[in-house]
Formats: C-alpha cells, sequence, structure tokens
C-alpha cells in the first residue's frame, strides 16, 4: 500500500515538475520570438528610412532647373546610398532570411536607379540647352571675324612678297572653321534629338552655309601677275555673259512656244466655230 502511495506520489511530482518545466520553455521561446520580431521592425524602420529619403529626392528632381540643383541631388543619392550599404552589411544575415526585407531592398535598388537615370536625362537636357545657346552666340560672332579674315588674305594675294603671310591667313581661317565645324556639328546633332529647337537651328544652318563659302574662298586665294588677275576677271565676265545669252535663247525658245499653243488652240477655236455655222437638215 504505501509503495502504491508512493508510485502515486512520484508519478504526481513527475507530472508537477514536467508542467513547471514546459512553462518555462514555453516562456522563454514566447520572450525569444518577441525580441527577434522587435529586431526585425527595427531593421525593417531603418531600411525604410533610406528608401523613403530617395523618394523624397525623385518627388523633387522635376522640379529642378539648375545642373547645380542635379548635382546636389546627386551627391545626396551617392551619400543615401553609401549609408544603405554599410548598413545592408551589417544585417545581411538577418535580410536574407526575411522576405518582407528582401522585397525593401528591391525597391530601393530599382528607386535609385530610376532617380539616377531622370537625373542623368535632366542633366544632359540642360546640357543641351547650354551647348546649343554657346553655339548661336558663336555664329552670330563669326562676321566680323571674318570679314577681317577674307579682306587681310586679299590683301596679301595682291603682293607676291606677302605669299607666306597668305598662308599663315590661311592657317588661322582653318583652325576657325574648325571651331565653327563642331558648333555646327553639335548644334545639329541637338536640333535633331530636340524637335523644340529646330527652328532656332535654322539661322545657325544658313550662317554656316554663309561662313563656309567665305572659308572656300580664302583657300583658293593666291599670287597671281596683274595680267593674270585681268585675264581672269575676263574669262568669268565671258562665262557670265555665255550664260546670260543661253539663259535669254531659252527664254526665247519658250515664249515662242508658249505663243505657237496660243495660236494653235485659236485656230481650232474658229474651226469649231466654222463647222458649227452650217445649217442642219
Amino acid at each position: 500500500m504505501k509503495e502504491l502511495r508512493h508510485h502515486i506520489r512520484l508519478l504526481f511530482c513527475l507530472c508537477i515538475g514536467m508542467v513547471f518545466s514546459c512553462t518555462q520553455i514555453w516562456g522563454q521561446d514566447e520572450s525569444n520570438s518577441f525580441v527577434d520580431e522587435m529586431h526585425l521592425l527595427e531593421i525593417e524602420s531603418r531600411m525604410l528610412s533610406f528608401y523613403q529619403e530617395l523618394k523624397d529626392i525623385s518627388a523633387r528632381v522635376g522640379q529642378y532647373t539648375s545642373n547645380e540643383q542635379l548635382t546636389e541631388a546627386s551627391q545626396k543619392v551617392t551619400t543615401i546610398d553609401a549609408k544603405w550599404n554599410t548598413y545592408y552589411q551589417s544585417r545581411q544575415i538577418e535580410i536574407a532570411e526575411d522576405d518582407s526585407l528582401l522585397q525593401i531592398v528591391a525597391d530601393y535598388q530599382l528607386t535609385k536607379q530610376n532617380l539616377l537615370d531622370s537625373i542623368a536625362i535632366q542633366k544632359h537636357f540642360f546640357d543641351a540647352q547650354k551647348d546649343f545657346a554657346d553655339a548661336e552666340v558663336f555664329f552670330q560672332a563669326q562676321d566680323s571675324a571674318y570679314a577681317k579674315l577674307y579682306k587681310t588674305a586679299v590683301e596679301y594675294s595682291l603682293i607676291k612678297a606677302l605669299a607666306a603671310e597668305l598662308e599663315k591667313v590661311k592657317g588661322k581661317e582653318q583652325l576657325v572653321f574648325a571651331e565653327i565645324q563642331s558648333h555646327y556639328d553639335i548644334a545639329k546633332s541637338l536640333s535633331e534629338e530636340f524637335k523644340n529647337l529646330l527652328p532656332r537651328f535654322q539661322p545657325i544652318e544658313e550662317k554656316y552655309i554663309e561662313l563656309k563659302n567665305i572659308s572656300d574662298k580664302i583657300q583658293a586665294l593666291e599670287y597671281k601677275p596683274w595680267l593674270q588677275r585681268i585675264k581672269d576677271y575676263l574669262y568669268s565676265l565671258a562665262a557670265v555673259a555665255m550664260i546670260l545669252l543661253f539663259l535669254n535663247m531659252l527664254q526665247a525658245k519658250l515664249k515662242a512656244l508658249k505663243q505657237a499653243r496660243e495660236n494653235a488652240k485659236k485656230l481650232r477655236e474658229m474651226m469649231d466655230k466654222d463647222n458649227n455655222d452650217y445649217p442642219t437638215i
């Protein structure tokens, strides 16, 4: 009987011990789970703060009106990204094991890339506006410079002893025209990329053609004796006279052809009228 009571008491004590032990284990697990959850929430909050900073900059990029503002925004992105990378490296294990944190990483990277692309596009547009305006100013300033170059080159070409000086003027003009060509190419490329610049490109193109013609004349200049110059002048007059004569002959032929057609038309009208005058039987 005593042995039975001992076994019952022992079993009771074992049950109480097991319940007590389970209660302690459950409480400890619950406490650890809560700590882990708070830790993940802290990581999430920190990551979202970086993400929100990028979104704030993205919302303002379209309002910027200068390259200085874009440069400042780009520097801010670099600073935020450096802090993000440092924090990400320190919490990489926890982030890799949590899907919601991984999603924040993906959203952050996408937002950062879109923001950098927007800054680059906006900066390219501002640079294009400035480069095109520089080309406009440059072309407007070339009239007096080229008039002086051409006058000097013509004067040097009249004197044989100044042939070397003439070549120096030609060399200088080639350097100037190389700069003209560069500005023209830039303006043309930008006008093709940004259609709103096309109306402003037309005056640049007209000025470019004008300067190109003057450049060709300067490069063609060379010393010639006066007799040769007179011959060339007369030949040019003769060529012009022949062209004018040809044009006058062509005009006369066209006029005669037009008159012949009109006469033929009048003749047909008279014949039709005579046929209509016969009585009908």
